[in-house]
Parts: C-alpha cells; structure tokens; sequence
C-alpha cells in the first residue's frame, strides 16, 4: 500500500492545468457624474478586481447602470471592490462624480 501511495504521488497531477488570461481594465472616469463600462460582459470571468485610486468615492455595479445609490457598491478612496466567487459574466459599470478619477481594474 506504501508503494501505491508514492508511486500515485511522483505521478503528474491528473487535473487538467486551465488557461487563464488577465484583461488591464485600468482608467479614468470619463466624465463625471456619467457611469461608464469598467469590464464587458464576459462569460468566461473567473475573477476581477477594482482599486479606486482617486481622493474621492467610486461606485460599482455588476447588476445595471452604476450611480452614486443603492444597489451600486460604494468603492471609497484607497479601498477594492473585488468580485464575488463565481464573478459575474454581466457588464461592470463605473460611476465617480469628477472627470479623471483614477482606478486600477484588472479581470481574469
């Protein structure tokens, strides 16, 4: 039995080794006070993260239009919205009340 364990356990893994790619998503609010796309839709998002690196709040929507409301996520300066398990294949939407607010996004 000692032998069958070590021998299973110098074997290559079994699992299949699956293929992920990460899409840069980083930029600026447009235009303030207008909600933008952070992400496209994707089925195929295993994960995602948001860093709101401007002074002021940022909001996030996986489920519509994203405003300065309810059901938007409010993301406050220096903080991460990171998406849930599984990530949601719909569009990320984006809204910050300043023209040139900066974020740093990144989706896998």
């Amino acid at each position: 039995m000692k032998r069958l364990v070590i021998a299973l356990a110098l074997l290559p893994s079994l699992a299949a080794a699956q293929a992920v790619s990460q899409a840069d998503r980083s930029g600026t609010i447009a235009a303030g006070g207008t909600a933008q796309v952070l992400m496209p839709a994707w089925s195929g998002r295993h994960g995602c993260v948001m860093q709101n690196q401007s002074t002021t709040d940022l909001w996030v929507s996986e489920v519509g239009t994203a405003a300065a409301t309810q059901p938007s996520i409010k993301v406050p300066a220096g903080t991460q919205y990171i998406c849930g398990n599984p990530a949601p294949g719909s569009a990320l939407s984006v809204f910050g009340a300043t023209t040139a607010q900066p974020f740093a996004a990144r989706e896998w």
